[in-house]
């Protein structure tokens, strides 16, 4: 006899790819043999752990400042945190969002990081199409699927979305299925950066649509890596929050990439609305915003030590983006089409001229040690080391019309591994290359 689950629990019994990838990982990864160019895990020496025992211990000896930091929190979250996000994004420049912009915007804290933001907007909206780029986000697109939403992925170009094939889809639909417009400015996976012309564009074609619809169609920014924009000739993006009038756009951030993922700090800015008051209900139901210790631990850090942190973790990307785009033309220069990343984040997105990267591919049996060959994968015992990353598969809709690229592309991570692993991971996909591409012309003959 077995349960009645819901559709969304239906869909939910088998892990999806990059679920499965990261419990793999957790489970069986050797530090020091494999290599992690899959999970985004950033990596942990560039988590400044003294610096965050510092303000732990500081919350902890103010607690006539930091009430009751142990204890439950606000669904909105600590104000402290909102207090020192405002204060960071308006010193900083972030968005090129000012005090008085801050008048009329409001912040949120996430129950569990960017993630649950993500996930509350998707049970506060009604279901409907939801636009967004391509290659996209696998784990929200995976997300939204599950619970009922119909992906729509346009194409990437250089400025991010293609708005005219955005446009000329638009007028082929029923306007009133469509739900909300989800955009990664810094997107993953390519780490494509979105222009701000780009943005002030879907702004309007969301605002048009919500006027001909009679109420307000969303649209959320979703900056992770924004912060992290480490080329100093990229046009300072400004934030979405800008381009709005009517109260649409809002704005999705996280201190995961640049401090630490465990803080689970995730928030949103936005106008107030009956949707920014929904996200924040969602957060009470599920147990309240991030753990409150958290929340001040991470108002600390951002009023002490997030200025020169940051500067730091530029710098260390910037290093490692370069290294491994370098070697990635000496070892991979003569296979592969396109090399897309080196300007923000902890991306690489390459796609190959022929070789096959799919998870059924011998270029991910090579390195996944499933050929079959004792050689290759190794025997029991055996130290042979193995190679994570994201095919381009998960990236792209099953109906693609980009369908042939799919299977021939893939996602790499430079965050996780010190900078002195990236040349053994590249060799590695060389020899990866060399493999598939011998047990392809042996197939016709050659």
């Amino acid at each position: 006899m077995e349960y009645k689950l819901s559709d969304y629990g239906s869909l939910s019994i088998e892990q999806s790819p990059i679920g499965s990838m990261t419990a793999d990982f957790s489970t069986t990864f050797r530090k020091g043999i494999d290599i992690n160019l899959g999970v985004g895990y950033v990596n942990d020496d560039t988590i400044p752990s003294n610096e965050l025992r510092e303000c732990f211990s500081y919350v902890l000896q103010h607690s006539h400042i930091y009430k009751s930091s142990l204890n439950y929190g606000a669904a909105q979250g600590s104000n402290h945190l909102i207090h020192a996000i405002r204060d960071y994004y308006v010193t900083n420049g972030i968005g090129n969002v000012t005090q008085k912009d801050f008048d009329s915007l409001h912040i949120a804290i996430g129950a569990n990081g960017a993630t649950s933001i993500l996930d509350a907007i998707a049970d506060v909206l009604p279901k409907g199409i939801v636009f967004t780029v391509e290659p996209m986000y696998y784990i929200y697109t995976e997300t939204l699927r599950r619970k009922g939403y119909t992906i729509c992925a346009i194409p990437e170009t250089d400025e991010g979305i293609d708005i005219n094939y955005l446009k000329k889809y638009i007028e082929t639909c029923d306007i009133h299925t469509i739900s909300f417009f989800y955009i990664i400015t810094v997107n993953n996976p390519t780490t494509q950066i979105i222009t701000n012309t780009c943005k002030k564009e879907i702004v309007h074609i969301a605002e048009d649509i919500s006027r001909k619809r009679g109420h307000i169609v969303p649209v959320i920014f979703d900056k992770a890596y924004e912060d992290i924009i480490y080329d100093s000739s990229v046009e300072k993006p400004e934030s979405g929050l800008l381009f709005q009038s009517l109260p649409c756009v809002f704005e999705v951030g996280t201190l995961s990439k640049i401090i630490a993922p465990a803080l689970r700090i995730g928030y949103v800015i936005a106008q107030y609305s009956t949707m920014f008051s929904s996200i924040i209900q969602r957060n009470n139901d599920v147990g309240f915003s991030a753990p409150l210790i958290l929340q001040d631990v991470s108002s600390v850090f951002l009023q002490k030590y997030i200025k020169q942190h940051r500067e730091k973790v530029m710098v260390g990307y910037a290093q490692k983006a370069k290294t491994i785009i370098d070697y990635i033309h000496k070892y991979l220069g003569n296979f592969v089409e396109r090399v897309q990343g080196g300007k923000a984040g902890f991306y690489v997105y390459i796609t190959f001229k022929t070789i096959q990267t799919h998870s059924s591919s011998d270029f991910f049996a090579f390195l996944s040690h499933t050929t079959k060959n004792s050689v290759i994968d190794g025997e029991k015992g055996n130290v042979n080391p193995r190679l994570l990353y994201v095919p381009g598969e998960m990236c792209m809709n099953e109906h693609s019309e980009q369908q042939e690229l799919r299977y021939r592309q893939l996602r790499i991570s430079f965050g996780f591994e010190p900078i002195e692993e990236l040349e053994r991971a590249v060799l590695l996909m060389q020899q990866a290359a060399e493999y598939a591409q011998k047990k392809s012309r042996s197939r016709i003959g050659i």
